[in-house]
């Protein structure tokens, strides 16, 4: 046979493996969805990552097997190999594998649901526990706020109390200091009017001496006037006498 032939149905062959061998990886992600449930956000992923590795294996195939051209026969191949491995291995495989695995997987399964259930259980009473002490708290935080709250105002009353016997023993200081003021005032008022009455006094007094000592004045003015009369008279009389004396000689 012609070496060239015989490239080529080798590479025909590889195309049909490699067709089988895509769909024998898609079907493990089958298996996978069977056995762990999925998401259609989580089944779109997972395709697209499927298939961007496919690409990237199919081109890697043609690249060391044909120099990366792609050719007719070959992409024929693969989907030939597709078509028979879905048709007669791949139910087949799914099944079995599937079968196998939760098989081997169900002590662990029922382990785990049983784990699942026991915290399951745990978690309702923690949250009922949760809600309880929650509860105590929000009790306890009421308590300690009326707590807080009473003593608040009662710190507050003490306060406007103090502030109210402080204002008290302010306004009595004023009113004191006002009292000794007014005290003072009346004091120095009176040592006025006493002062003023006592220089009255004096000033009437001396008003009297100085009125009692014109009065003595004018007393001896007058007492010696009347002796310079009487001695007038008497030196009068004697002229007289020793005239009418003369008269008579």
């Amino acid at each position: 046979m012609n070496h060239a032939i015989t490239i080529e149905l080798q590479f025909f062959l590889i195309s049909i493996l490699c067709g089988g061998i895509l769909l024998l990886v898609y079907d493990g992600l089958r298996v996978t969805r069977r056995l762990i449930k999925h998401d259609s956000f989580f089944l779109a992923v997972e395709d697209l990552v499927f298939w961007v590795s496919a690409s990237v294996f199919i081109f890697a195939m043609m690249y060391r097997e044909n120099n990366g051209i792609i050719r007719g026969f070959s992409v024929m191949g693969m989907a030939i190999g597709m078509v028979l491995y879905h048709y007669i291995f791949s139910e087949i495989l799914v099944n079995i594998v599937t079968k196998l695995i939760s098989t081997l997987i169900r002590p662990f399964t029922i382990a785990y649901n049983k784990i699942k259930k026991f915290v399951l259980f745990l978690m309702s009473k923690a949250k009922i526990a949760i809600k309880l002490i929650l509860l105590q708290l929000i009790k306890w935080m009421k308590s300690v706020r009326i707590a807080l709250s009473s003593r608040k105002r009662a710190l507050t009353i003490k306060r406007k109390k103090n502030s109210e016997k402080k204002v008290l023993e302010k306004v009595e200081k004023n009113e004191q200091r006002l009292a000794e003021q007014k005290l003072k005032a009346e004091q120095k008022l009176k040592a006025e009017q006493k002062m003023k009455a006592e220089q009255k006094q004096k000033a009437e007094q001396k008003q009297k001496a100085e009125q009692k000592q014109k009065a003595e004045q004018k007393q001896k003015e007058e007492q010696k006037q009347k002796t310079e009369q009487n001695l007038k008279v008497e030196q009068k009389k004697k002229t007289e006498q020793k005239l009418s004396t003369e008269q008579k000689q």
